[in-house]
C-alpha cells in the first residue's frame, strides 16, 4: 500500500530546531502506524517556491484552509487569529518551572486551549512545545537592571500584553511583524528572544543579552482539521502519541540548547553574544512585581479563570 503524503510546513527561525521535531514525530509516528505515512517537511521558503513560485503566503492560512495538513506555530500567532486565550501564555513569570508548564500543557488547561483554538479556528491542536523556553533580552547596550529599559526602543508585535509589560518598564514601543525586513534593527535598542533563537530573532547591534526568563516561547503542533477528520479512531490515537512524545523530547532539548548557550563562551561567541548579563534574583522579584498588576489587568480578559488555573497548577 502506497504511503499517505502528508506536508508539515515550518514557519519559525532558526529552521534546524524545528526540523528536527518534524523529524522526530516522524520516526514516533512510523513506528506506530507501520511507515503509513510519508511527511514532506518544508521549509516556508521552500514551501513558496515549490507550491507558489515564490509568491509569499501565509502558514496559519495554509494549514486552516488544508493546503498542508501539519505545522508548528507560535503561540502568539493563534492569539492573532482570534484565539485570543493563547495570549494568557505571555504574561510574566507565569510558570514557576518546566514541571509546572508540563503539568499545563499536557493537563485540562492545555485541552481547553486546543478547543478555544479550534472553536475560533477550526484548526486541531496536538501537543505543546517551547522552541526555545524561558525568554531573555537582547539589546545593543548592556540591561543590568529595570532602569536600564527606559527610553529604549523595544520590538513589540500584536500581543497586548508585551505591549503593556513595554510600557510598563518606560521602554518605548515599536511595531514589527514576524519575518520582517531585518532593516528594522536599526530603529531597535531591544529584543526579546530564547538562547537558541537569538541568532533568528535579534539584530546584530543588539550583542547583550540579559537573561530576564520573563515569560516562554512556546509554539504548539497544529493540524488541519479535514485532515483530522479522515484519521481512523486508532490513527488520531497514534497522532496524539507521536505529538506527545515529540514535543517532551522537544522541550527537553530546548532547555538543552539554552544551556549550552548560556554557559557556552565558545557558543556565545559563535553567535556574536558580547556578554551575558545574569540578573539577580532580587531584580527579578522587582520586575515580576512590577508587572504584576497586568493579571489584575488581564483577570476577565481571558476565559475559564485560566491565570489563576495555570498559577495554581
Amino acid at each position: 500500500m502506497a504511503k499517505q503524503k502528508i506536508k508539515w510546513l515550518l514557519f519559525h527561525e532558526p529552521a534546524e530546531l524545528f526540523i528536527r521535531t518534524a523529524e522526530d514525530f516522524q520516526e514516533h509516528l512510523d513506528k506506530l502506524t507501520n511507515n503509513k505515512y510519508e511527511i514532506e517537511i518544508l521549509t516556508l521558503a521552500e514551501y513558496q517556491d515549490k507550491y507558489y513560485d515564490g509568491l509569499i503566503c501565509d502558514p496559519f492560512t495554509e494549514l486552516k484552509e488544508g493546503r498542508v495538513q501539519v505545522s508548528q506555530i507560535f503561540s502568539d500567532i493563534l492569539g492573532d487569529f482570534d484565539a485570543t486565550d493563547f495570549y494568557a501564555l505571555s504574561m510574566p513569570y507565569l510558570f514557576k518551572s518546566h514541571d509546572h508548564a508540563s503539568r499545563v500543557f499536557e493537563g485540562n488547561i492545555g485541552k481547553e486551549l486546543f478547543e478555544h483554538l479550534y472553536q475560533k479556528t477550526t484548526v486541531r491542536g496536538l501537543s505543546y512545545t517551547y522552541s526555545g523556553g524561558y525568554r531573555c533580552t537582547a539589546s545593543d547596550t548592556p540591561i543590568r537592571s529595570i532602569k536600564d529599559f527606559a527610553d529604549k526602543t523595544y520590538a513589540r508585535y500584536k500581543n497586548p500584553i508585551h505591549a503593556d509589560m513595554i510600557d510598563i518598564v518606560g521602554a518605548k514601543k515599536v511595531y514589527c511583524v514576524l519575518n520582517a525586513d531585518k532593516n528594522i534593527g536599526k530603529t531597535l535598542n531591544i529584543t526579546q528572544t530564547t538562547y537558541p533563537r537569538y541568532h533568528a530573532d535579534t539584530y546584530k547591534s543588539q550583542k547583550y543579552v540579559a537573561d530576564t526568563k520573563h515569560s516562554m516561547y512556546l509554539t504548539a503542533i497544529l493540524l488541519n482539521d479535514t485532515f483530522w477528520s479522515s484519521l481512523t479512531d486508532e490513527d488520531r490515537g497514534h497522532f496524539r502519541t507521536a505529538g506527545l512524545k515529540a514535543s517532551r523530547t522537544e522541550r527537553i532539548k530546548s532547555v538543552e540548547d539554552a544551556e549550552e548557550i548560556k554557559s557556552s563562551k565558545n557558543k556565545q561567541d559563535e553567535l556574536g553574544i558580547e556578554e551575558v548579563i545574569e540578573w539577580s534574583d532580587e531584580e527579578i522579584e522587582k520586575l515580576s512585581k512590577l508587572w504584576a498588576p497586568l493579571y489584575k489587568k488581564y483577570d476577565k480578559f481571558f476565559g475559564k479563570d485560566i491565570l489563576n488555573r495555570i498559577k495554581k497548577a
